[in-house]
């Protein structure tokens, strides 16, 4: 199995231009495939709605989108009329194998006077593979204070323990007074095998992923297989005006349980769609 994380940057690479075309053409063969930043509706990426796009790029995959900023882009018609749309920014998930379930969450939000803040948000999926069901969250962290990203893993590292608990998007008996709510299909699982990907913002050895590892059972790829190559950069240009963050700062974790099962992990040097890098891991024993 082959696990992709990639912040996309709404396809914009370091020359600028917005080309979905090679952002795909970096993440086509991946099993799995965990996008941050992508754009529904705005104009510096051509007002296109880039989930629809990526997914008619890569036509053989399963996807699932979950929105975090989200406002109003509608138009009022002369006759009064609305054409409804959204503006929307978020993370999405593409996945070989049928996703049976999925879920957004708001992350906590700070607001700070003299900077730029947006709702962010991390999104579980459950994929069906022909062999078991496994947990995949696509997590995108703020990038301006440790104490709101330390709010934000906090959340992160608390669904994550309470999801099975949950026994998934719906649980129990399913109907109500009659009314089927399944389709007459089986409640989808919600299984403890969890790969945990994204953009935390934060490097190794920080407070956020101390906190996210000492709170769960999750387990660096890196510190499995490559602890030599663990603070290799995970960005293209390592600080800008705004964000002064550097070094390894997109990550891949997995439940203790498939800790056994990683092979590689990689930083995709060559891609050049973003101003991040994307990030690979394989599982030796989880091939279909």
């Amino acid at each position: 199995m082959n696990i992709v994380s990639y912040n996309i940057q709404f396809g914009r690479g370091l020359d600028y231009q917005v080309d979905l075309k090679r952002i795909c053409q970096s993440i086509d063969q991946a099993d799995i495939i965990c996008l941050q930043e992508v754009d529904v509706g705005w104009q510096r990426s051509g007002s296109v709605d880039q989930v629809k796009t990526i997914s008619e790029i890569l036509p053989h995959y399963y996807a699932v989108f979950g929105s975090s900023f989200d406002v109003d882009d509608s138009v009022k018609n002369t006759d009064g009329t609305i054409i409804n749309r959204r503006r929307q920014h978020g993370d999405m998930i593409l996945s070989r194998w049928p996703i049976v379930s999925s879920r957004t969450f708001n992350l906590p939000k700070t607001h700070y006077d003299d900077k730029f803040n947006m709702q962010m948000s991390f999104v579980e999926a459950v994929i069906q593979t022909e062999t078991r069901a496994i947990r995949v969250y696509n997590f995108h962290a703020g990038y301006l204070k440790v104490e709101e990203r330390l709010a934000q893993v906090e959340h992160l590292a608390r669904v994550y323990g309470e999801s099975p608990k949950q026994f998934g998007a719906w649980s129990g008996k399913s109907d109500i007074d009659g009314d089927d709510w399944n389709n007459k299909a089986a409640a989808p699982p919600m299984p403890s095998s969890a790969i945990v990907c994204g953009d935390f913002n934060c490097t190794i050895g920080s407070d956020e992923y101390s906190y996210l590892l000492e709170h769960t059972d999750l387990v660096d790829c890196w510190q499995v297989t490559d602890v030599a190559h663990i603070n290799q950069s995970t960005l293209k240009n390592d600080m800008t005006g705004d964000i002064q963050i550097s070094g390894k700062i997109d990550h891949i974790f997995v439940s203790a349980d498939l800790a056994g099962d990683i092979h590689q992990v990689k930083i995709d040097t060559e891609a050049d769609g973003s101003d991040h890098l994307p990030v690979r891991c394989w599982l030796k024993n989880e091939r279909i």
